[in-house]
């Protein structure tokens, strides 16, 4: 009797040590889905218009801010001729602009043109993205040489209203950072000017006053449509 006890109680260690671990796995899929953000928006001046009036209109021009030319009247400076905008983007890219025509048209007679080149602009950076000059060191939180602006040489100059498509700004190509971000990365204004003769090094303005030009412009209401196009990198 004791014997089969013995054999009973070695059989059952027999049986456990050799058991299996038993296991169980479950899959939990996890997708990451990136939806493309690009937006533009004019917050303000999305109407500029250059009303001529005095002589000295014609002689120095008008302007949104203090033109850059020695010769340019700063009384003449308006903040009607400005353009707000910024730019919402989750991804690095660029702003290209231009006029819709090659000239301006009159309205009262389509015969008459002016040259774009009577028209100017600067580039006022108000965001934290900032254009890729090698002497600007941002403060915390601002992103130095994420943009560029080859029309205004980032932002350093006033450069005449060209004919669509001309890039405006883009992206820097920095391997650190880049111009993606929101309105409060991104965010300009156009500081809009007609007949200030500003000479920027890339792309001047047209070198000689209405007053002067030859042939004299006629009286008219001269226009033109100016495009913006966003657009990923």
């Amino acid at each position: 009797m004791r014997k089969l006890i013995s054999f009973a109680i070695i059989l059952c260690f027999g049986l456990t040590a050799f058991s299996q671990a038993v296991k169980d796995r479950n899959v939990v899929p996890v997708a990451v889905t990136l939806n493309q953000v690009l937006r533009m928006t004019i917050t303000n001046g999305g109407n500029i218009e250059f009303v001529f009036n005095t002589i000295d209109d014609y002689k120095l021009g008008l302007s949104a801010d203090q033109a850059i030319s020695a010769s340019a009247n700063p009384a003449n400076s308006e903040p009607m001729y400005k353009t707000d905008f910024t730019v919402a983007a989750s991804t690095r890219w660029e702003l290209t602009y231009g006029a819709e025509e090659a000239t301006f048209i009159g309205t009262d007679n389509p015969t008459n043109t002016l040259d774009l080149d009577n028209v100017g602009f600067d580039l006022a950076n108000n965001g934290l993205n900032l254009f890729n000059l090698p002497a600007v060191v941002g403060p915390a939180g601002v992103n130095p040489e994420a943009l560029i602006s080859l029309p205004t040489a980032n932002g350093t100059e006033v450069s005449a209203l060209q004919p669509y498509p001309v890039p405006l700004i883009t992206d820097s190509g920095s391997n650190t950072v880049s111009n993606a971000g929101d309105a409060a990365d991104n965010s300009f204004t156009l500081n809009w000017r007609c007949g200030t003769i500003e000479a920027g090094a890339v792309n001047p303005m047209n070198p000689v006053s209405l007053i002067n030009q030859n042939p004299s412009p006629a009286a008219d209401r001269y226009v033109v449509n100016v495009l913006f196009e966003l657009q990923a990198l």
